[in-house]
């Protein structure tokens, strides 16, 4: 990009590195074009820069000192998602990004179709109310930052997968109810949006501390009390499935699943994320080959058949 002092640029870019030291603050953007640009900053932090996320930078040209080459000055930096949605949205992503199967308009009509079809009036709104804050950053965030749903629209894909898998369930099984068990899945990864900072990102102080299982039961218990629903059962089974969906305290749950709900909500979980992964490795080889060991399938390799459908 040409540089010109005095000048004002927006440009659009990922951030690829952070460094700092005792007299200077630098950050490493790569643009759409492919170029690696590195603008100057008082403080990163206050602009909330994480490795990994994409901004909209506004930055100005200085004439670096004792010198006429021109430098780059950060002014500000605001999230894409805070500036665009949907077709446009998607597209920016895409250049920096692996992306989830399903685009992102498809992806929210389908999950809104289901937030809608939750009959019990006091889960729906819980449900809806917490959809609503996060909807923005929801269908850009990862399901994880290594081990599956790694990349953009990572999440929503995560959720509505499993959300598929529950209407044969509550048919086979049809003492589970659909609205809980529904409303469980929309809500289980909700918190990882406050846990991780974005695909290719890192976990943040408070997911550090908290975690997204804890997180979550946070989040519908501010959003029961500012429905008036705090002291209804639905509220208390929906933070007792956050907090259990990982459904061992070795795997990182304060609690084990105690009410079928959130067993089923376990099981369902793990098959989508283990499966996943399966499917991602064997879509890279060829059939009667071996894939690599699995790093979330306990390191085991899979053999890809030949057996045709």
């Amino acid at each position: 990009m040409d540089r010109v002092e005095g000048k004002q640029y927006f440009i659009v870019g990922k951030i690829e590195g952070i460094n700092k030291g005792a007299n200077f603050k630098n950050i490493t953007v790569l643009l759409e074009n492919e170029e690696r640009v590195n603008l100057k900053t008082d403080d990163y932090a206050k602009n909330g820069l994480y490795i990994g996320k994409i901004f909209q930078f506004e930055v100005l040209g200085i004439k670096k000192n004792d010198s006429n080459d021109i430098i780059l000055k950060l002014i500000n930096a605001v999230p894409i998602e805070e500036i665009y949605d949907g077709k446009k949205l998607e597209d920016i992503m895409t250049v920096f990004y692996r992306y989830a199967p399903l685009s992102l308009t498809d992806m929210e009509k389908k999950i809104e179709a289901c937030i809608k079809g939750i009959n019990n009036k006091v889960l729906k709104e819980i449900t809806d109310l917490i959809y609503q804050k996060n909807k923005n950053k929801f269908f850009t965030h990862p399901g994880g930052t290594k081990f599956h749903h790694a990349y953009v629209g990572g999440l929503a894909y995560h959720t509505l997968c499993m959300l598929k898998l529950t209407k044969p369930i509550v048919v086979a099984y049809p003492y589970l109810n659909a609205d809980l068990l529904n409303a469980g899945i929309i809500l289980h990864d909700m918190g990882k949006i406050n846990e991780m900072t974005g695909v290719d990102g890192e976990y943040t102080t408070e997911g550090q501390l908290i975690g997204h299982l804890v997180m979550g039961a946070i989040d519908i218990d501010e959003a029961a009390i500012i429905l008036g629903h705090q002291e209804t059962e639905e509220a208390l089974l929906l933070k007792h499935m956050m907090i259990s969906h990982h459904g061992q305290y070795n795997f990182g749950s304060p609690k084990k699943p105690m009410v079928g709900e959130a067993l089923m909500l376990w099981y369902i979980d793990s098959i989508d994320s283990k499966f996943t992964v399966l499917g991602d490795e064997l879509m890279g080889i060829e059939e009667g080959e071996w894939t690599a060991p699995v790093a979330a399938l306990d390191k085991l390799k899979f053999y890809k058949s030949k057996v045709k459908k």
